[in-house]
């Protein structure tokens, strides 16, 4: 597996496909095809089942497959990276260097084993020194400079009504848990998950000597609780306008003179006379819980935040914490190896010094051209399908054609890539982690009341994702998804169009999901539609959920349909434009067969084949709470049952499962 991996990401680059069976190699090749399933049941299973029954979870995943669980073998390309450049001698300064020596002092274990808790005691002593409210939030806000968040969470992004310019934003924090709906949960799964994390909190107090540490640990939890009662559900945080609430940072202050807004800017050195506040109700909340809860218990909490925040970066017996809480949390048996718990850090940390290693070995640059011209090709396809909806009106098609046009793309890799001003240095891990998340805070922080930077990435070269930002009205491709089952140069347009194709034309849909459709072309949250048509998508939307909604995985466990219902349109529209584009194609155009399937048979299995992913059930459990992607197997038969020719390709009649009746097809764009 790791050969062909290899071979497709030195091979990235799309070429003119022809249909001969000769020209396609194995992989291309639909194997394993469960007939017995009628594709109107279960086209998911029809193509996957067979993998399904055969594929293994390593002992140290939670999933195998497509998507995001291709990073895991990525990290072993990255790991190949890392393992050279941290075993040569690099120019001080360099990227080589930094990578290499930040790597090289993770993986010395014998250094950090040794210094157990040390590194933190600095911070403990200083939170045991807080006397009052007011020396509390000043300790809360010095910590944000060194990316120990806890009870305020803040980032420097677009001002959603003026894009052109970069303001503070505050959302809801506090919390150790995936999510507020955890604490409040009392099915037996959700009390075994709060149990292990009030465990995993014990231990924490432990491993530092803390007596009482049991009781410690239930204070934490008892404040995290309050915190979560006033959070907005992730329902409730998909409204963009609800969750935007400009205030004059003068007025805060006076409202909430606990947390003491002047202050917490002027110590953090940010200039702002007016803040996003995204959930008001959480700070007006917390204004109040400084003074309702006494100091001795807010510090147990913040000393438990600290603990948690650098647990994977202390001693062998913090990290076993935290791994005993992530077991039961995503049903993970055994830990990474150490190697690959540092790729994954060094991903994060200074990802893009990484990932211009990455591209020089593995990105083809032809990609870039060919994945572009790709992207033009469903842009026109997505133009067509808007020329034809029947419930738009003219006056709102031209503002939405103007829209899709104005889209920047991003392919591959930046085109200036960020940099680290940091020092990295052999046996300091703890320092330099530090390091740089300070570097990220201040990167962050020289954004503040600058015009957005166009050049800068939300995601890593290397990493198997893609994404689509509202505010600066951008979709973006890294060179880590362009690999196959997405994309690669031996295969014909019916399964690069089925891959990648389907996966541009979700990045494009996401422009108009329920989200993206309230801001313009120019990143602001500013209304386009005429009022008859925005009302007529907010019904089709509804429709959306309500189908999701109904889907059920595990046993029985629903989707929740108004949480993931962005996605699920832009899966629905990601389908539809990839198909219409394919069918511009010479392949779309005829009916040769591969490997005794029609161009669009492969079309569809393409689609199929993307999606196909194998995890834990504890993992999946919290995905469904959490995510705001349907799990596989619904992100392949819930738009394929709303997709007319997905019928006709496969015959697909009443009396099968997932046959839907014409007027029954949700059709938004």
């Amino acid at each position: 597996m790791r050969k062909i991996l290899f071979v497709s990401l030195i091979l990235l680059g799309f070429a003119s496909c022809n249909t001969e069976n000769k020209s396609v190699k194995n992989k291309m090749d639909f194997d394993g095809i469960t007939a017995s399933i009628k594709p109107g049941d279960n086209f998911f299973a029809r193509v996957n089942k067979q993998w399904l029954d055969n594929a293994v979870i390593a002992e140290d995943q939670v999933g195998v497959g497509s998507y995001s669980f291709l990073n895991i073998p990525q990290k072993v390309l990255l790991e190949n990276i890392l393992t050279e450049v941290s075993t040569t001698e690099h120019t001080e300064g360099s990227i080589e260097q930094k990578v290499g020596d930040f790597y090289s002092s993770g993986m010395d274990t014998k250094t950090i084993n040794e210094l157990g808790y040390t590194p933190i005691k600095p911070i403990l002593e200083e939170i045991e020194a807080i006397k009052n409210v007011a020396s509390l939030m000043s300790f809360v806000t010095n910590q944000i400079t060194s990316g120990n968040y806890s009870i305020i969470g803040m980032n420097v992004s677009p001002d959603n009504e003026n894009s052109s310019v970069n303001i503070l934003h505050f959302g809801q924090a506090g919390l150790g848990l995936p999510d507020r709906d955890y604490y409040f949960k009392s099915d037996s799964v959700s009390v075994t998950i709060q149990n292990a994390y009030k465990n995993y909190l014990t231990t924490l107090f432990r491993l530092t000597d803390t007596k009482n540490a049991d009781e410690n640990a239930a204070i934490a939890y008892g404040i995290e609780k309050k915190l979560a009662a006033s959070h907005k559900t992730r329902i409730e945080r998909r409204n963009v306008k609800a969750n935007y609430n400009k205030m004059a940072v003068s007025d805060i202050n006076k409202s909430q003179p606990n947390i003491g807004w002047s202050n917490l800017l002027n110590q953090l050195n940010l200039k702002a006379d007016a803040v996003d506040i995204k959930q008001p109700a959480y700070y007006k909340e917390l204004n109040k819980l400084l003074v309702t809860i006494s100091i001795s218990d807010w510090k147990t909490y913040l000393k438990a935040a600290t603990l948690s925040t650098y647990s994977d970066i202390l001693s062998k017996p913090f990290e076993n914490a935290n791994f005993e809480y992530a077991k039961v949390l995503y049903g993970q048996s055994t830990q990474k190896s150490r190697a690959q718990l540092m790729v994954q850090k060094v991903d994060r940390q200074l990802g893009f010094a990484l990932g211009q290693l990455y591209v020089k070995r593995y990105f083809n640059e032809e990609a870039k051209k060919r994945v572009l011209d790709l992207v033009n090709n469903l842009q026109k396809a997505f133009e067509n399908r808007i020329n034809q909806l029947d419930w738009m009106s003219d006056v709102t098609k031209q503002q939405a054609k103007e829209k899709l046009y104005a889209i920047t793309k991003k392919v591959g890799y930046p085109d200036v890539w960020r940099e680290y001003n940091v020092q990295i240095q052999k046996g300091k891990y703890f320092e330099n982690v530090v390091a740089l998340k300070k570097d990220q805070y201040q990167y962050q922080a020289n954004q503040l009341n600058k015009a957005p930077n166009r050049d800068r990435w939300g995601t890593t070269p290397s990493t198997v994702t893609a994404y689509y930002n509202p505010p600066l009205n951008e979709i973006v491709f890294p060179a880590g998804i362009l690999q196959f089952p997405y994309f690669d140069v031996t295969a014909d347009d019916a399964v690069n169009y089925g891959g990648i194709g389907m996966v541009i034309g979700h990045e494009l849909t996401h422009a108009f999901d329920d989200q993206g459709a309230q801001y313009d072309k120019d990143g602001n949250v500013k209304n386009w539609w005429t009022e008859d048509d925005y009302t007529k998508f907010k019904a089709k939307t509804q429709q959306m959920i309500d189908r999701y909604s109904s889907f059920t995985v595990l046993d029985g466990l629903h989707l929740q349909g108004g949480l993931t219902v962005g996605e699920n349109t832009a899966d629905n529209g990601g389908i539809s434009i990839a198909y219409d584009a394919f069918k511009l194609t010479e392949q779309g155009k005829g009916t040769t067969k591969i490997q005794g399937f029609t161009p669009d048979e492969r079309f569809f299995m393409s689609i199929a084949r993307i999606w196909r992913v194998k995890t834990r059930d504890a993992y999946l459990r919290n995905y469904i709470k959490t995510n705001s992607h349907s799990p596989p197997i619904w992100r392949v038969n819930g738009p394929l049952m709303n997709f007319t020719p997905f019928y006709e390709t496969f015959n697909v009649q009443p009396g099968d499962k997932n046959y839907k009746a014409p007027e029954e097809r949700i059709k938004i764009w």
